[in-house]
């Protein structure tokens, strides 16, 4: 083995060319025996994504040598990488074990907890950190994030503060008081945090999305096309503040909402924006536009993996069921298919492949809920009791009324009066999110509960939270089963995750949905029109119809009359839809979801 090889790929990766550092690597990785040069071949296949090879590499560099703490985080890294969350945690835990003086390791401890949402812990490794070093300010940036998600927004502004004291040249602080204040709805500081990154960091991509979300949340219309603009002036191929233009002009019913897309694809086609192009398309049932999007693909890319996603959804929005299942059989990409093979199956009447796609799906992700949606449906298509327990309705959903939070009915029906004008005022939208599930309605933009200044939105959250809070302490003692997912997804907090409010008129609708981020979804209906009674279900809440065909068809299996003034929680998972009804009279609703802290700021 060449000593001077060795020395050319350790120079070339300290050159940051990774592409030399990793074929000289190739070439000599088997015979590398010196600990510094397993070291800088880790390192570079691990920032080349080659993550198998770099764990091997280090496999035998941590037989040569003593632990030690950077090599177990180098550990948490690659592992964090390959997304084996667990073992980084433990990785970067052992870490902090060896070296409990290092703030870095607990900072990097905190990150994963963090982002996997052990908000608790994650707060508690940054307490070790900062008690080392006082002034670290990644980690008050991120204590900040922790507080935010436990929606301890003095305290977090302190912290984001703080760090600005420490480093008031550094972007992310700045960037992140600003996502707090357009969380909290303070639109003015908003704009003055995130234009103060963006002056630090021009090139902030995320401080421009923020921005346009900021205009959006507040109502801004002249502020939001004026942050569109700039924002894809900046970077006109940014797919998060394309498809964030897209939905506002959607919702705002511009004349071509999808001008952005159509833009950015003649100049700068990508598979990712091919996908979120065409899903918007057929979203709209735009197939023929779709179609002729497909092909275009087609011509330049063939048919790759984005090219036979994108054929499936078309398939899927046309019915053509057998058409799936051939594509499928021939595709290489096929064990990345498994949700459109499952949802096939299910049309063809094939219930028993269903389940085992679907039960492969949820175990592969047990937390995923519309994998267990998946799930559910598979095993009421099949008789299986095992879905009477997913869909014990007695047990799972509750029932309640809001007025038992007041101390009349007079003063109730005085603060429903006033809760009803101040939604009514801020749905602002003309249509609803096309990716959403209301149709021939609106829905308020943004996190309600969080950005609201209205004490009646404060009050309606206390009383939300009043009420819920003890029906989601007795779960566990239901009966259940330590193994319902209910039971085992239980969030550690549970906190309203996100919040909102839809207003429907004459023949608005939900589609069936579940809530993917939820643990347990809601309604509260603030109004409630004279024509939705007793006569019929029209207008009602009803749950277990899955919004995908099935041979035998499924009809709903429980219905929930709303009256005004009355909160229903349900399990995040199960389908629910509600159904248009015909009369006058708006159908007026708060919902929201709890589950895992809100991870926004």
């Amino acid at each position: 083995m060449s000593s001077k090889t060795i020395n050319h790929a350790t120079e070339a990766f300290k050159q940051g060319d990774l592409k030399q550092a990793t074929a000289l690597f190739d070439k000599i990785q088997k015979k590398l025996t010196q600990p510094q040069h397993l070291h800088a071949c880790t390192l570079a296949y691990l920032q080349s994504g080659r993550h198998n090879d770099a764990q091997k590499v280090l496999k035998k560099l941590m037989a040569k040598v003593k632990t030690n703490p950077q090599l177990l985080s180098l550990s948490g890294d690659i592992n964090k990488a390959k997304a084996d969350i667990s073992a980084a945690i433990d990785d970067y835990r052992r870490a902090t074990e060896l070296a409990p003086q290092v703030p870095e390791l607990h900072y990097n401890l905190a990150l994963i907890l963090f982002q996997v949402s052990k908000i608790s812990a994650a707060k508690a490794a940054l307490d070790k950190a900062l008690k080392i070093r006082p002034n670290y300010p990644k980690a008050l940036v991120l204590l900040g994030r922790c507080l935010a998600s436990m929606e301890q927004f003095e305290r977090a502004e302190q912290a984001f503060n703080k760090a600005i004291k420490i480093e008031p040249n550094s972007y992310l602080p700045h960037y992140r008081l600003g996502r707090l204040h357009a969380h909290k709805g303070n639109s003015d500081k908003a704009s003055g945090s995130l234009d103060r990154s963006l002056q630090i960091n021009k090139q902030l991509a995320p401080a421009r999305e923020a921005l346009i979300l900021n205009g959006i949340y507040s109502g801004n219309h002249e502020s939001t096309i004026n942050q569109i603009n700039t924002a894809l002036k900046m970077a006109p191929h940014d797919e998060s503040i394309i498809a964030i233009a897209t939905d506002w002009s959607i919702e705002n019913g511009q004349d071509d909402p999808y001008i952005y897309y159509d833009k950015a694809w003649r100049n700068h086609p990508t598979a990712s924006l091919f996908q979120d192009f065409i899903t918007g398309l057929i979203s709209s049932s735009d197939i023929n536009r779709a179609e002729k999007l497909l092909s275009e693909y087609e011509t330049t890319q063939g048919k790759d993996f984005a090219w036979e996603s994108a054929k499936l959804k078309v398939f899927e929005k046309q019915g053509n069921y057998d058409g799936i299942i051939s594509l499928i059989k021939s595709s290489p990409h096929r064990s990345k298919h498994l949700r459109y093979s499952c949802l096939a199956n299910f049309a063809l009447g094939h219930y028993g492949n269903s389940y085992e796609i679907a039960e492969k799906l949820h175990r592969s992700q047990p937390a995923n809920q519309y994998y267990l949606a998946l799930l559910a449906t598979a095993l009421r298509c099949l008789g299986d009791p095992e879905y009477e327990r997913l869909a014990d309705y007695n047990k799972l959903v509750f029932r309640a009324n809001l007025e038992t939070q007041f101390e009349n009915y007079s003063q109730f029906t005085d603060f429903r009066k006033d809760l009803i004008e101040h939604l009514n005022e801020i749905h602002i939208t003309r249509h609803a999110p096309l990716n959403q599930s209301v149709r021939g309605g609106t829905q308020t933009p943004g996190n309600l509960f969080a950005q609201s200044k209205s004490p009646l939105i404060h009050t309606l959250k206390q009383s939300l939270a009043d009420i819920s809070e003890p029906f989601f302490e007795s779960l566990n003692s239901t009966g259940l089963g330590e193994n319902h997912p209910i039971i085992t997804e239980y969030p550690d907090t549970p906190y309203f995750h996100a919040s909102w409010s839809i207003r429907t008129a004459e023949g608005g609708f939900h589609k069936s949905h579940i809530h993917s981020k939820g643990w347990y979804s809601s309604a509260c209906y603030i109004d409630i029109p004279d024509v939705i009674g007793d006569q019929s279900d029209a207008g009602y809440l009803v749950l277990g119809k899955p919004p995908f065909k099935t041979k035998d068809e499924l009809h709903p299996d429980y219905s929930i009359k709303p009256e005004a003034g009355s909160l229903v929680l349900f399990p995040s998972y199960i389908w629910h839809a509600t159904l248009p009804y015909q009369g006058e009279g708006n159908r007026l609703v708060v919902a929201f979801d709890v589950g895992a802290p809100n991870l926004f700021v």
